[in-house]
């Protein structure tokens, strides 16, 4: 899917990169050079052992998707072509070190997504995070760092052939301060910021600011119990185009919640952060809603084989449409991972979310705009070498619902596959 493009690391941040709309010539490189190239890495970066700080890696994949614009069913596509095949080449660095009790993590990826058909979405990619996770004396700990992303943005909730690229920049720093044996208090600040280079979805370009503060009790077993308070605004540069007027979509959220981390054994956990939310709106204040909101979150291991997790949600999310400025979300997904030998694992997902949309043209709208988007995926991992990783998966993705025609796609179905070669030393 569009989304297995994202160039993002699993981290705490993220963000972006130059993006040419021509392949630069040392980039058209075709499949077997480029795994050719992979695998005379393996020689070149052994020097990287498990125990050093400075770890190269290297990726090679290919996309499949039936539906890649989430067209609705009847619509023949773009063409009359619905389909394309992908291919990502990334290579980056991860760097982590202690220095005395201070730990420094930085990474840094580049990477080349080429399409088939659709060649105006082809891009390159740059993916860069710092972070300090810091120490003061024995009770004060905390992290400060800052990101930059640049990916291919979702064609969930817009009508577009055009490549749309979306910048992610990203500051944070929070602080923990253990003034009791049993008992912590949390403070924490974010900021985000979004551009978009398409023109048509400059009235995205926003930013996110967040405010957070805490207290926990701390069980001797390593469980914790505690609230915190939280404080956003999301802020656009423009103002909307709403029938004949222009309209300031900013909206503003509060939140107060209880925040539980149950370790019921050592091998499961059942974490829960919910309680009451207000969304508030610069414009078309009888759209201003409040309620509860929550995410309960449980995993534990099965036989010391079978990884499994599972959420269910009611929360507030962002729209990237003219139309809407949020959603109220409610959903769930269970996840298993399944290690069959040292040297293969099978995954699973299934994840359903349904979006209430809410504000600007939904403030008007005679009925309640809604749709749902039902999601599977099968996945399979095998470890070739210590350092290389063979990774293959299947999806399918299909979405209903009243709002479906509001953005234009309609009800869609939507199946792919990826295949992908991994390298890290």
């Amino acid at each position: 899917m569009l989304s297995s493009l994202d160039t993002s690391f699993d981290r705490r941040c993220a963000l972006p990169a130059l993006t040419p709309r021509t392949s630069p010539p040392g980039l058209r490189m075709r499949p077997a050079a480029w795994l050719v190239l992979l695998a005379g890495t393996l020689g070149g970066a052994a020097w990287a052992g498990p125990s050093d700080a400075l770890h190269p890696y290297a990726s090679l994949a290919y996309n499949y998707e039936d539906n890649l614009f989430r067209l609705a069913d009847a619509n023949p596509g773009y063409d009359n072509t619905r389909s394309d095949t992908s291919r990502q080449a990334q290579a980056g660095l991860l760097f982590n070190q202690t220095y005395g009790r201070q730990v420094v993590s930085l990474q840094a990826k580049v990477s080349r997504v080429s399409f088939d058909h659709f060649t105006q979405l082809n891009y390159n990619g740059k993916d860069m995070l710092a972070d300090l996770n810091w120490h003061l004396g024995a009770r004060l700990e905390g992290n400060a760092g800052l990101s930059y992303m640049q990916v291919l943005a979702p064609y969930t909730d817009i009508t577009t052939r055009e490549r749309n690229l979306r910048v992610q920049k990203r500051e944070y720093v929070n602080g923990a301060w253990g003034f009791h044996p049993s008992w912590r208090l949390r403070l924490g600040a974010t900021h985000n910021r979004y551009t978009y280079d398409l023109l048509s979805q400059a009235y995205n370009n926003r930013s996110d600011r967040g405010l957070e503060a805490g207290v926990d009790y701390l069980a001797s077993s390593g469980s914790s119990i505690g609230v915190q308070a939280n404080k956003y605004s999301y802020k656009y540069d423009q103002l909307r185009q709403l029938g004949s007027g222009l309209v300031d979509a900013g909206t503003d959220q509060d939140d107060v919640k209880l925040k539980v981390d149950w370790r019921s054994t050592g091998v499961s956990s059942v974490q829960f952060l919910g309680g009451w939310s207000r969304r508030t709106h610069a414009f078309f204040t009888e759209r201003d809603s409040s309620g509860f909101n929550a995410l309960l979150k449980a995993s534990t291991v099965w036989d010391g084989k079978v990884n499994f997790d599972a959420s269910v949600w009611r929360q507030y999310g962002g729209v990237e449409s003219n139309l809407v400025s949020y959603s109220l979300n409610t959903g769930g997904a269970v996840n298993a991972v399944w290690t069959v030998t040292p040297k293969i694992q099978a995954s699973a997902q299934l994840k359903r979310d349904r979006r209430a949309f809410k504000g600007l043209l939904a403030a008007s709208a005679p009925v309640d705009l809604s749709d749902a988007t039902n999601t599977a995926t099968l996945g399979a991992t095998y470890v070739l070498l210590p350092s290389v990783r063979l990774n293959a998966s299947v999806f399918r993705e299909a979405r209903s619902g009243l709002a479906a025609a509001l953005f234009g796609n309609g009800n869609y179905h939507a199946k792919g596959a990826s295949f992908n070669v991994n390298l890290q030393y």
